[in-house]
């Protein structure tokens, strides 16, 4: 179903409307000198075709990840095997009554995106820092709002965001209880969680933050300040959530890793620079052993499911971490990864959508199988998103010619 964002009215100014893929859309031709460009499309589309392509494939095949793991994420491997035979499931198989179910990992996933997005656009409204925790918490309440009104789109009026007006979200798919349960005793104020958890909830979520400061990564003068900021940012939304200091420190490696392969840095290679921040950190063991015995497992036991058991169940974070790290190192291509990232005895939704993010941020979306992306889930607002995180240092949101920009954008990730 088409749906079209209130028209930002400027005098004589011609409009017409279009949407792609329920992704929304708004194609501005603005009389001189209202507009420096003719035939302004919102939401604009990354000018790099190869960042483009990197950027949708790390955020679709942690969908694809996510979807092929949901059927069986509840299932000990061997259930596993009696149900869909010796090489487990390989393909799309019924969950939450459809073929292609995304679960809470890409919801939750989303709705980062929106906050890191929202941050951005804030910080051009109030001329102040990027503020990205209090970000996390608004988009995070959108997210508790759709769990608590599923099965009745629309939510709070006062909570509208482009994102929360996508009816689809409105679906609970066995929510984490640590995420549900904090969120509630959040409500209404920005704090961190006073758990002890160290659940996989927050590390599984956290892979737009390095699709964010990806492009700051790009610079070799300051990718190390770079890398700080990714951590910490990623960090501290997952502290919204998880108040096990573990919970918290995979996150932030998560991050980094993934904003280094989207700037062509070898998988090896991108944790190692991950490693280098963690040491930062006090606590920072747990999360050391279980990445150090991926890697050491990857080039010991490649490919081999009886790894998968030695790096544990991943209902915890730093093994969610290891397994899709193991995944991700020993693989040769998309499939390959996912297929051993989701045929295991515990979290295989958050395994098989952490593994596709970084293998899809390795390959890019021509390397990820059409015949899992053509039913994916909201794959439209997937894309859409991804083109955002893309695309955002080209939004013209300063000037003050760029006000009807600056108003899309600002409705469109609201804080």
């Amino acid at each position: 179903m088409q749906r079209i964002l209130p028209f930002l009215h400027y005098p004589n100014m011609e409009r017409r409307y279009f949407a792609e893929n329920e992704a929304i859309g708004v194609m501005l031709s603005l009389p001189k000198p209202l507009a420096m460009v003719q035939s302004m499309a919102l939401p604009r589309k990354p000018s790099n075709p190869k960042l483009r392509n990197k950027f949708r494939g790390c955020l679709l095949g942690g969908g694809v990840g996510d979807a092929l793991g949901a059927p069986v994420e509840f299932l000990h491997l061997e259930e596993i095997e009696q149900v869909y035979g010796k090489q487990g499931i390989r393909d799309y198989a019924p969950a939450y009554g459809k073929i292609g179910a995304i679960t809470d990992d890409t919801q939750m996933t989303l709705f980062t995106a929106e906050a890191m997005l929202a941050a951005e656009v804030d910080s051009t409204q109030v001329r102040s820092g990027l503020d990205f925790f209090r970000a996390g918490s608004d988009s995070y309440q959108r997210w508790l709002a759709t769990q608590e009104h599923a099965g009745r789109p629309g939510g709070p009026r006062e909570m509208s965001s482009w994102l929360f007006s996508q009816r689809r979200l409105f679906a609970r798919r066995s929510p984490g209880t640590t995420c549900l349960s904090s969120l509630e005793a959040l409500r209404g104020k920005s704090g961190r969680a006073s758990n002890d958890s160290k659940g996989c909830g927050a590390v599984m979520r956290s892979a737009p933050v390095g699709m964010y400061f990806a492009h700051q990564l790009r610079n070799q003068s300051s990718r190390l300040a770079a890398i700080t900021k990714t951590f910490e940012t990623a960090r501290d939304l997952a502290s919204i959530t998880h108040g096990h200091p573990t919970g918290s420190l995979t996150a932030g490696v998560f991050a980094v890793v993934v904003g280094m392969l989207l700037v062509d840095e070898p998988l090896a290679e991108a944790i190692d620079a991950a490693k280098g921040e963690l040491h930062k950190h006090i606590f920072y063991k747990e999360t050391l052993y279980a990445i150090e015995r991926a890697e050491k497992l990857a080039k010991s036991c490649p490919r081999e499911r009886d790894a998968l058991r030695e790096l544990g169940k991943a209902f915890v974070a730093e093994e969610a971490l290891a397994i899709s790290l193991y995944c991700a190192l020993c693989s040769e291509d998309f499939a390959e990864g996912i297929l051993l990232a989701v045929n295991h005895s515990g979290d295989s939704s958050a395994t098989g959508s952490m593994t596709g993010n970084l293998l899809g941020a390795t390959c890019g979306l021509e390397g990820i199988p059409e015949k899992w992306l053509k039913p994916l889930e909201l794959r439209d607002v997937i894309e859409a998103v991804a083109d955002d995180l893309a695309a955002y240092p080209e939004w013209r949101l300063t000037g003050a010619e760029d006000a009807a920009e600056r108003e899309f954008y600002r409705k469109r990730y609201p804080i």
